[in-house]
């Protein structure tokens, strides 16, 4: 299971509750995916998604260095910084994998945007490109683990 140590390792700052102990059942990039305990990567607008992503399970977030955050987050509420939220994904990812090879209890990367939501936003065409590979490495390491596509 990803945990708040985990996620620090990866970001310059952070603020908010510090506690190694926090545990991610989820990371997300769709706001209005349902995601219990979620950690979640905006892709962009994140002023606008992040209070959505809130509602729907979030308990933390990525956040672009240098990007206001919105007054409506709780202090509690870690917020890790990051120079790029995709790019920050992508390491995660990577890193999640040698991390997580024997454990049982597994962390779900969600990396899908909805059509819905696609529609809604303009999201950059490199993003979703990025986003993209980050599925189908997702894929591999869960192929690699024995799993099918819907785990």
């Amino acid at each position: 299971m990803l945990t708040y140590e985990m996620v620090k390792r990866l970001c310059k700052q952070a603020r908010g509750i510090v506690d190694d102990a926090i545990t991610f059942h989820h990371v997300f990039v769709d706001p209005y995916e349902h995601a219990p305990k979620g950690l979640f990567v905006p892709l962009g607008h994140g002023m606008e998604t992040l209070k959505i992503a809130i509602e729907h399970g979030a308990i933390a977030a990525f956040w672009q260095e240098g990007d206001e955050l919105p007054r409506y987050i709780p202090n509690q509420f870690p917020v890790f910084f990051v120079s790029s939220p995709i790019q920050a994904l992508e390491e995660l990812l990577d890193m999640y994998g040698q991390w997580e090879n024997n454990k049982s209890e597994k962390t779900k990367f969600n990396l899908t945007i909805s059509a819905h939501n696609e529609q809604n936003h303009s999201y950059d065409i490199a993003v979703l490109a990025a986003l993209k590979r980050l599925q189908q490495k997702w894929m591999r390491v869960q192929g690699q683990e024995g799993c099918d596509r819907s785990c």
